[in-house]
């Protein structure tokens, strides 16, 4: 889609929609495996945001209205092409007012300025599948919810209910709070966000917080046809999820966090057979409406790099994180865009002069004929050294031109 379909925003200062125009030009050229004026930076930050900005991270944690003051710390000093992610993507107050058992907060369980943890298990048991597959929607009321929420240990108690309405309420209020802040972004700074939606793959959802890993793993050995159908029936959830939770716009992408895909979690068999074949054809039922899918590979797929050819031209963005960049621009390079390339540990534990010249290589080696977008490897959670921050961004600015 082009940058010229621009929603209906009130900017206050014609050079901010000017500069709104001209980034997301940048960006969406550079998604559509072309050349824009030059390398778009984009800054996965999570709540690392709040070390940014000088609070403690159980602020963020709770308070809404402190996400907003970090991201915009992040911006004024940074001044990324798109902006950061809203800096705690989960709000401690809602796991609270349902007794999520699956999270640790800062302020709450936590110190006070602890990063959060989530306590993996098994809580969708095997003999689940059949309900699970026949009616997902049903079996996560009925039975899922109430393992993972205290408040829901009785359903449809008054206790249960009163849960139900508290967690609604406050999850809604979390949305209103990110979609104001990307409108916020817009119309007072010019900077579009990076992603418009969220999604997984149907291995991932099955294998993250419903089986786990060590569940997950046992299943493809001992039931693997219970795995095969569960997936198939996610792929038309999660591609729904993935447009509607960006509100329909399809000029950016939906971000998805690939997990349990990486190598070596799988052999490369079970990969074709379990992972590969529900997340593809979820990616081209998003792209038949327009919706491109951000597969942020965080870890290595380097073996299935091939595999990922088999998707149509810029249906997706593939981000480097521990994959081999040079195999990746040789079988992906021109066909989708590749973005990320800055190793965590360089922006940790090394020093400024080290980013830039990391940075200055990668841009030569991997960016010269456009379809790439530079970030970080990974989510940016702590450590970081902000000023290697601020040596990736201002080395891709000065020397990322075309």
């Amino acid at each position: 889609m082009s940058a010229e379909t621009v929603p209906q925003y009130r900017w206050k200062n014609p050079a901010v929609k000017e500069k709104y125009r001209e980034r997301l030009s940048r960006y969406l050229t550079a998604m559509d495996v072309g050349k824009p004026d030059r390398v778009p930076v984009r800054l996965n930050l999570g709540d690392v945001q709040a070390t940014y900005a000088g609070l403690r991270k159980e602020e963020i944690y709770y308070k809404l209205e402190a996400n907003v003051m970090a991201a915009k710390k992040v911006i004024d000093e940074l001044d990324p092409d798109v902006g950061p992610l809203f800096p705690s993507l989960w709000s401690a107050a809602v796991h609270d007012a349902v007794g999520a058992v699956y999270y640790k907060f800062a302020g709450r369980k936590l110190g006070p300025n602890e990063q959060f943890q989530y306590n993996e298990g098994e809580y969708m048991l095997p003999e689940d599948y059949d309900e699970f597959i026949d009616n997902p929607t049903q079996w996560i009321l009925q039975k899922y919810l109430p393992r993972i929420h205290e408040e829901f240990a009785e359903p449809g108690s008054y206790r249960a209910n009163l849960a139900l309405i508290k967690g609604a309420i406050g999850q809604m209020e979390l949305i209103q709070a990110m979609v104001g802040w990307d409108k916020q972004m817009i119309e007072e700074y010019g900077v579009p966000p990076a992603y418009a939606g969220i999604a997984k793959a149907p291995f991932d959802t099955l294998g993250d917080t419903l089986r786990g890993m060590r569940g997950i793993l046992t299943d493809i050995h001992r039931r693997p046809d219970k795995v095969l159908a569960a997936v198939e029936v996610l792929v038309p959830h999660n591609v729904f999820y993935a447009i509607w939770s960006g509100g329909g716009n399809t000029t950016l992408p939906a971000f998805l966090p690939l997990h349990r895909g990486a190598y070596p979690f799988l052999s490369p068999k079970q990969w074709d057979t379990f992972y590969w074949p529900s997340l593809k054809k979820m990616t081209e039922e998003a792209w038949k409406v327009g919706k491109r899918i951000a597969y942020y590979a965080e870890a290595d797929w380097t073996p299935y790099l091939e595999r990922f050819t088999e998707l149509p031209p810029k249906s997706i963005v593939f981000h480097i994180d521990k994959t081999d960049i040079a195999q990746a621009k040789k079988i992906l390079g021109g066909q989708f865009c590749l973005s990320g390339g800055v190793p965590n540990d360089l922006l940790a534990y090394g020093t400024p002069d080290q980013v830039r010249d990391y940075v200055k290589r990668l841009l030569d080696d991997y960016a010269a004929d456009g379809g790439f977008i530079l970030d970080a490897g990974a989510v940016i959670l702590d450590p970081v050294r902000l000023e290697n921050l601020r040596a990736m961004v201002e080395t891709a600015r000065e020397y990322g031109k075309y």
